[in-house]
């Protein structure tokens, strides 16, 4: 068994590592990637359209994987707030005086 610092050396040389262990099924990088991709797939609790939702919405219930996520409260009170500007700014603009 190697020791530590001949492990690293033999990575940092790019040296086969355990010349003496041979392989019946070699892996291949497409392998690799098919099955990366698999795995990815059927993990549907990552990536960034996830990430953007749990900003707004409540973490999800481990237990009811399936059940809708409330709004958190700052998103309810923010998109609130957002809306009476919209509208404020609208009516406002609707209801000026125009020039003839």
């Amino acid at each position: 068994m190697p020791t530590e610092s001949e492990l690293r050396e033999g990575l940092r040389k790019r040296r086969t590592i355990f010349p003496d262990v041979t392989v019946d099924q070699p892996v291949t990088l497409p392998a690799v990637d098919a099955e990366f991709r698999t795995a990815r797939r059927n993990r549907a609790d990552i990536g960034i359209a996830n990430h953007v939702l749990s900003v707004f919405l409540e973490p999800r219930n481990p237990f009811e994987p399936k059940r809708a996520r409330k709004p958190k409260m700052e998103a309810v009170v923010f998109g609130t707030l957002l809306v009476l500007v919209v509208v404020a700014v609208l009516a406002f603009n609707l209801a000026a005086a125009r020039p003839y």
